[in-house]
């Protein structure tokens, strides 16, 4: 790949810097000395609510915040969960945790450390991280910047989050300390989860330092139930010329003029997420002189994670058998298909399944990342005062996956032969069959189910080890990612003697921020029966022929006796050494006869994995979906600020030059047997250069109705930066075997790897998205810690970037163009809008009698409404995916005589979790119904400096419903626990 030239400072910032550090010199013998500062120390939740309040009272824009109750205690377990609690911000979840958020009902939302730009290792392409990746305990403060000003970091839609660390200086002088020692336990995961923060920190007046340490350790419960892949699915009709559709009456009312709603594979699968994080802050500050301050901070995250997944799934084997549904009670949706046939849907289904496996999967991440801030401060008596910045960071992540099935049928049902030089044999010899297994998937209760028989050829089903085999095998998706960032900033702010003009603003910026991918699969030699050498195989699937031993130099079939793949490595779960394979029979809510599986703990290294049964895997190169992209930013702000006796305004602008370099990979000639087209050498590089502008003018007003009323407005310009996956990824095409039934169609091979789909990963011909905000608020402050506001707000999109389906003719694995398949991938969409209101209370009830003024209560509801653009099946505009259109808070809080306690409840309406285009249809709305959230903590201070605190999360054990396009059309769902903590917290 081609390296961008590294980064370099210009001529301009040079003078810039040397200008300011020069006049900072010479004017510190003219300044005096320093008034000192009186420093208040933020304990419990009537502190910390005040001290948010009145940061949203004198914010310069529309703002929310939210403030550590104690030093390492967001109100939350998270910070995601702690941001949800803020009007008009939806998370998501990642195995039950808060992982991503929405402002308004956008993910386009820029997340700053300081006020700056970081890199997390979560989300290295992203101006969102991924908050899993941060330890709650490193933050201090949180604020939600939802109107852009011209000095903050343009790079959100809809909103700015500001991650604030602790600053030395804000200490009490001398020596703080603080500890915390905790256990967690799931109600479904059953394990204590440790987790430790210390504290340290000195103030010494002219220098201060702290330190901040955060370890912690979790297993979180994240089942899934249903459909276990929302892009597998299609419309069989009873007739039609399309691959997948069966030649048959297939609900038996007489005619062929029908169709079934139908996924490729449903099942129940045991998930579990491992994760160890480790987090660490160092921040220094001190006066150089009396004019000159020095900051300088280190903020290090670390997290490994396994997601590990033990399923029993049942499929149709893709290839022909899509009329495997007996639909009981099946609902007519009427003649909404193109093709004209009717279209049915079921939620109690007997699937007359081909294959049923037992699935073992994992995951694995490890990623770190290191953000350095240095900081020189310069502030005096006069009207100038300046600072300038230098920033440096680096990440990493290093991401697996590993693969293993075991079949329990023994794959005559679809064809799936295995052939070790004797002929074709069932591919599983042991397993169930010839014919398919009656498994009954059912969602007309709470929750989901996959029901296998109860007895199955004299024997209770999955109960017999020997049926089991690893027929399947294989690791894919592995990739590397590292990423760099270095920003020179510098500011000035030049103050005015006026009745009006308070101050200008102004200064100039510039970053880099590079990142390279490299994807791989593992490849295992095998030995060519009937040539030299070996060939490189990915999918070890011991059904799919691949050597010619029959000297038709035709395309192999183990139907006409060719050598399958692992033709001569049997591996059965008998077999496998010793605790690799474990009786299961927990799924959740749903318990089931157990059925056994391999332990996918034994999957974590998959080198070591594969090496066990097929050694001397290597690195197999997907160049496709490998690229470096390098992003120079070049940025200059100017800002004023205004008041007068009941006003405060500022009105500046921001101008961003965005210049983009992306290196792509040219997909060169394959490299294997047996795996995807994507697996190929490295061709060569497709260098895009391009470069955008943009100006974004801003305005904040703010006006004092009276002593404690205050009216807002803004309007400004914003402009997210671009997914940098979403400009550099490749084309990915998907194949599958093609089975017997298209093979007699077409005259092809039933082994052959047909083309079914296609992703275009990356589009360099992208623009960011553009909008236009304008917010309006009225909020009452009645007391020091009570509000009442009401805001409604308008964001119009000029441009964004959403999923398209569109056909063009792909090979299959031979290298013939046989059909056109769809593609997906990313285009810009012209306008949209999303418009809504938040209403917010808080109240803290101090004037109640005795007891009772303890208490106190918050209160927040967002109305968000969106459009897309885009319809749905049925010809109803569609939303921007993943917003609610109306979500809410509440809480009811009690703090008295070293006692506090907090009940929160976080709604969130239904949402656009994707859009799916099913094969034989058209665009197709899956909903995740709504949601709510229940959390508590308390804690009791047994001395002034020690406490005691439990926490629990998700108490009603909430879980995710999907549905598709309809209510009563229920296709999956995530199960999530029930967490509780308990520990201890210290001072000094």
């Amino acid at each position: 790949m081609n390296n961008k030239a590294s980064f370099k400072l210009s001529h301009l910032t040079y003078a810039i810097l040397a200008g300011l550090l020069s006049s900072n010199v010479s004017a510190a013998s003219e300044l005096q000395a320093q008034e000192s500062v009186e420093v208040i120390e933020v304990r419990g939740i009537r502190a910390s609510t005040e001290k948010s309040l009145n940061t949203k009272r004198f914010a310069d824009g529309v703002v929310d915040s939210i403030t550590a109750q104690d030093i390492g205690k967001l109100p939350d377990v998270t910070i995601a969960d702690s941001l949800q609690r803020v009007p008009g911000i939806q998370i998501r979840r990642n195995a039950g945790e808060g992982a991503t958020i929405n402002v308004r009902g956008m993910p386009q939302v820029t997340t700053l450390l300081n006020g700056e730009q970081f890199l997390s290792a979560g989300s290295l392409t992203k101006v969102q991280p991924d908050f899993t990746d941060i330890p709650s305990s490193l933050v201090g403060a949180m604020n939600v910047m939802k109107s852009p000003t011209a000095d903050t970091l343009a790079g959100g839609i809809s909103g700015t989050v500001d991650l604030q660390t602790r600053k030395p200086f804000d200490l009490a002088e001398g020596f703080t300390g603080a500890a915390s020692i905790e256990a967690a336990r799931g109600s479904y995961s059953k394990e204590t989860d440790p987790k430790a923060m210390i504290f340290a920190g000195y103030n010494a007046d002219s220098f201060a330092v702290l330190a901040t340490v955060s370890k912690d350790e979790v297993t979180l419960a994240n089942y899934r139930l249903g459909a276990t892949n929302h892009g597998w699915v299609g419309a069989p009709q009873e007739s039609g010329n399309c691959w997948y559709c069966p030649q048959a009456d297939m609900n038996g009312d007489g005619d062929t003029n029908d169709a079934e709603y139908t996924y490729v594979s449903y099942g129940m699968v045991n998930r579990f997420t491992e994760r160890e994080r480790t987090g660490a802050n160092i921040s220094f500050q001190a006066d150089v002189s009396e004019n000159l301050e020095l900051s300088a901070d280190v903020f290090y995250t670390k997290m490994d994670d396994a997601d590990r997944q033990r399923g029993l799934m049942a499929d149709n084997a893709w290839g022909g058998h899509w009329q495997w549904q007996d639909q009981h009670d099946p609902i007519d949706r009427g003649d909404i298909l193109a093709s004209g046939h009717r279209l049915y849907t079921a939620q109690d289904i007997t699937l007359n399944a081909p294959r049923v496996v037992a699935h073992s999967e994992s995951h694995t991440n490890e990623r770190q990342s290191t953000n350095y801030n240095v900081e020189l401060v310069y502030k005096g008596t006069g009207a100038f005062s300046g600072k300038a910045r230098f920033i440096t960071a680096d990440a990493s992540r290093s991401h697996t996956e590993n693969v293993a099935q075991g079949y329990l049928t023994n794959g005559l049902a679809h064809g799936l032969r295995r052939n070790e030089g004797n002929g074709p044999i069932a591919v599983n010899p042991n397993g169930y069959g010839p014919d398919t297994i009656a498994m009954r998937f059912n969602f007309k209760g709470e929750h989901a189910m996959l029901l296998p028989p109860a007895t199955l050829q004299g024997e209770t089903f999955g109960s017999n080890l020997s049926r089991y085999s690893v027929t399947s095998t294989y690791s894919e998706n592995n990739y590397d990612e590292d990423a760099s960032l270095d920003i020179v900033r510098l500011d000035g702010e030049y103050e005015f003697d006026h009745a009006h003009l308070n101050k200008m603003t102004f200064g100039v910026r510039f970053g880099e921020r590079d990142i390279s991918r490299d994807q791989y699969v593992l490849l295992a030699p095998l030995n060519n029966p009937v040539g030299d050498g070996s060939v490189n195989v990915m999918w070890k699937d011991q059904g799919l022929a691949a050597f010619d031993t029959d000297g038709s130099g035709g395309t192999p079939s183990a139907s006409a006796g060719d050598l399958t793949m692992g033709y001569d490595n049997l591996i059965t779960f008998s077999s496998l050494p010793e605790g690799w394979v474990q009786p299961v029979s927990d799924f959740g809510p749903i318990s089931i006869d157990s059925i056994y599986f391999i332990d996918p703990k034994q999957l974590d290294d998959p080198f070591a994995f594969q090496n066990k049964f097929y050694p001397g895997n290597m690195r197999g190169t997907v160049p496709g979906s490998s690229y470096k992209v390098t992003e120079q930013t070049q940025s200059v702000y100017w800002r004023s600020d205004f008041s007068g006796e009941n006003y405060r305004a500022n009105i500046g602008f921001q101008y961003i030059k965005t210049d983009l370099e992306i290196v792509q990979n040219i997909i060169g000639d394959s490299i294997c047997t047996s795996c995807p087209g994507s697996v190929a050498e490295d061709a060569g590089d497709i260098i895009t250069d391009k470069s955008f502008s943009d100006f974004l003018p801003s305005l904040n007003l703010s006006v004092n109705l009276s002593e404690d009323v205050v009216y807002r407005a803004a309007w400004g310009k914003t402009m997210t930066k671009l997914d940098l996956e979403q400009i550099a990824g490749g084309l990915r095409i998907s194949r599958t075997r093609a089975g017997e039934d298209l093979a007699a169609r077409e005259g092809i091979s039933p082994d052959l790897l047909i083309a079914t789909n296609a992703t275009m990963q990356g589009n360099p011909d992208l623009n960011p998205w553009r909008a236009q905000n304008t917010d309006m608020a009225i909020e009452w402050y009645f007391s020091p810690s009570a509000m009442v506001s009401l805001g409604i707000f308008n964001i119009k999109l000029d441009s964004f970037i959403e999923s398209s389906i569109w056909t063009q003719p792909m090979a299959d694995a031979d290298g013939v163009v046989r059909r056109e398949v769809s593609v997906n991938g990313l285009i810009n969409g012209q306008g949209g809008t999303m418009s809504g209101a938040e209403f917010s209370y808080q109240q803290a009830f101090d004037f109640l009698p005795g007891v009772w003024s303890g208490l106190g209560a918050a209160f927040n509801y967002t109305y968000s409404d969106s459009e897309s653009g885009r319809i749905d099946l049925n010809g109803d505009a569609l939303p921007l995916e993943d917003n609610s259109k109306e979500s809410a808070n509440a809480v009811l809080w009690y703090e008295k005589s070293g006692f506090q306690f907090r009940l929160a409840a976080n709604y969130r309406a239904k949402r656009l979790a994707e859009i799916s285009v099913p094969y034989g249809m058209s665009d197709t709305a899956i909903w995740t119904e709504p949601t709510t959230y229940i959390d508590i903590s308390a804690s009791y201070d047994v001395q002034d400096n020690f406490t005691v605190f439990m926490s629990g999360s998700n108490l009603t054990e909430e879980y995710e419903t999907n549905y598709a396009q309809w209510k009563d059309n229920r296709i999956s769902q995530n199960i999530y626990e029930r967490r509780l903590t308990f520990g201890v917290r210290g001072r000094w």
